[in-house]
């Protein structure tokens, strides 16, 4: 909100916006604090705060439009220039609108012109997730990756049959991580096909929004998306607490990478592979998902491990990174006292090692 007040009091052109942004939240709070939360408004305003009006167009009279549809502002005409010919109404839906600027009222979001966004709703065992598939609104595109068009109605009920089987895993074996998504995830963009198969990806300013391969089993999406929400999470902690210095200008082995990382890299890495770790660890109860996770299980933990002797040798964190290198390493320990099959075990130790024999040489030890 802090963002969007310093935007339009030093941008006229977004004045009118805000003004009726703000209009409607007085009138319905919670209806408008859904769209203060939409990850696309996040990469929008901050991206203005970065590069000024050479950044993303202009997202906040969109926002708008959706603020006054939720809150029953119905006659409020909204000035708005599509992009694409489409008119993004966030969390809503789009409407095609071919030409230049006009104005739009939230009664026009209706009839053959208008596609609404789906939302899915799966609940398990008291929890529930509630999941936005994003397939319609251009500024989806802030990924760096291509994102799929609109899903076909037989493909988007694949996706959900395969989103709806991943949750009653993440429900049944990994609830804790579970109980994050229902907190955290918000946003599911499909990639577009010819991504490399199991490519996810999250962006550092849209916290809850994700991108994956929209093709990923089950098991595969229940792992990406407490992958991808340990990504959000770190970036947010990274807003609001310094974890390494910014110009250490050493680089560190990521067993998971060929390339060498540098210590936020390595962070990110680490914190997000403990959760997936724990979620391989839970799935070794599984009847028919035994041997697999324990097998990831095996590599992962490896992977870790090997982090932990990169991180001892960081010279770039803070007081605050130690403490959270030391969580990190507790959660590690906990895995790496979990019993494995001696087998499984070496390979997973034999995967890192040959990682780290092939992997790219390392730039500077600072």
């Amino acid at each position: 909100m802090l963002v969007l007040k310093s935007l339009a009091d030093t941008d006229d052109t977004l004045a009118a916006s805000a003004h009726l942004l703000g209009h409607a939240h007085r009138l319905d709070s919670a209806a408008t604090d859904v769209l203060l939360d939409h990850p696309w408004l996040a990469v929008w305003a901050i991206d203005r705060v970065r590069r000024g009006a050479t950044g993303r167009p202009d997202y906040l009279p969109f926002v708008a439009l959706a603020a006054a549809a939720r809150s029953g502002l119905s006659d409020a005409a909204v000035p708005v220039t599509p992009r694409a010919d489409l008119v993004p109404v966030p969390g809503l839906g789009v409407l095609r609108r071919p030409g230049g600027r006009t104005k739009v009222r939230p009664t026009d979001l209706a009839g053959p012109q208008w596609t609404p966004t789906r939302r899915w709703r799966f609940n398990d065992r008291s929890l529930t997730l509630d999941l936005r598939v994003d397939d319609l609104d251009p500024y989806r595109d802030c990924f760096g990756l291509p994102v799929a068009d609109r899903l076909s109605p037989p493909r988007a009920a694949e996706l959900e049959r395969s989103v709806g089987h991943a949750w009653h895993l993440l429900v049944g074996y990994a609830p804790t991580h579970a109980a994050e998504l229902a907190a955290g995830i918000s946003t599911f963009v499909p990639l577009a096909g010819g991504t490399e198969r199991g490519h996810s990806v999250t962006h550092a300013d849209a916290f809850g929004a994700f991108a994956a391969d929209a093709d990923l089993d089950p098991v595969e999406l229940a792992v990406t998306m407490v992958h991808e929400l340990q990504h959000s999470t770190l970036n947010v902690v990274l807003g609001l607490v310094q974890l390494y210095e910014p110009t250490d200008p050493a680089r560190y082995f990521a067993p998971w990478r060929p390339d060498p990382r540098p210590i936020g890299g390595l962070l990110h890495g680490a914190y997000a592979f403990t959760a997936v770790a724990e979620v391989w660890a839970a799935l070794r109860a599984h009847p028919e998902l035994a041997a697999q996770a324990t097998a990831r299980f095996a590599v992962v933990r490896a992977q870790l491990e090997r982090a932990l002797v990169e991180f001892a040798r960081a010279t770039g964190l803070t007081s605050a990174g130690r403490l959270w290198v030391d969580h990190l390493t507790a959660r590690i320990g906990q895995l790496a006292a979990a019993p494995l099959p001696a087998s499984a075990d070496a390979a997973g130790r034999r995967e890192v090692a040959e990682a780290e024999r092939t992997r790219r040489p390392t730039m500077t030890t600072g």
